[in-house]
């Protein structure tokens, strides 16, 4: 089915395996267009923070040094991540993006 979510509830986008998970505060929907479409879509409404993710601009709360859920079993990787506001998640940010999101953080 198809759903219409506004863009101003749209907190981040995530790609995992060949599906795009979109999150709102209060709901997750999986989607079937590929990142790139999506962030031509939405446009300035949404900042690139890894290859893998692109998150509202509004939704940015922080941008800190910390080790993810994600990072290896040792615990060694400590990496950029922004919390999305709303939910409190954490995202990784690659060393690409770090300084993209930076500044679109002083921006606003």
């Amino acid at each position: 089915r198809v759903i219409r979510v506004p863009v101003g509830e749209v907190l981040y986008l995530k790609a995992e395996l060949k599906y795009v998970t979109l999150r709102t505060a209060t709901h997750s929907y999986l989607l079937d267009d590929s990142l790139v479409d999506l962030e031509q879509r939405l446009g300035e409404h949404v900042l690139r923070v890894h290859r893998n993710a692109l998150v509202a601009r509004a939704a940015v709360r922080a941008l800190e040094r910390r080790k993810l859920a994600d990072s290896d079993d040792e615990g060694n990787e400590i990496s950029w991540a922004v919390q999305v506001a709303a939910t409190g998640e954490w995202l990784a940010v690659s060393r690409r993006q770090a300084s993209a999101v930076r500044e679109a953080l002083e921006q606003a």
